[in-house]
């Protein structure tokens, strides 16, 4: 930094207001791989499973970053796209009584929260 001006390190730091331990400081990268997978799976198979949810699972297993890390990969992943009512299911359901009546039921159910949006049934 002063090697063509002949000025400390020190010096020119304050000449220029930057802390000398930004100066020196050096990028530590690390590998999150394994930890980017372990997300990635978990989220894949727990789907239900929230991201606080997934923290707890990898504190369980012995990785040890923070709440602010698996988030920032837990978006990057696409792992959030799931909101309430998004994935909805219907089906047509049909039965009988005990005294030979049918009827037959139309539900429609929010996958997400496994709760019932719609239920309507006619008699036969």
């Amino acid at each position: 930094m002063g090697d063509n001006y002949h000025i400390s390190k020190n010096r020119a730091c304050k000449c220029i207001l930057l802390c000398r331990s930004m100066f020196f400081y050096k990028l530590h990268r690390r590998d999150e791989t394994a930890l980017k997978m372990r997300i990635r799976e978990i989220g894949n198979t727990r789907i239900r499973s929230g991201f606080k949810r997934i923290v707890t699972l990898l504190r369980r297993e012995g990785f040890t970053d923070n709440h602010k890390r698996v988030y920032r990969i837990y978006r990057a992943e696409g792992l959030n796209h799931q909101a309430i009512i998004q994935l909805w299911g219907m089906d047509f359901v049909e039965d009988a009584l005990f005294n030979g009546d049918r009827f037959r039921m139309l539900t429609v159910v929010d996958n997400y929260r496994k709760y019932v949006v719609v239920c309507w049934w006619a008699n036969d």
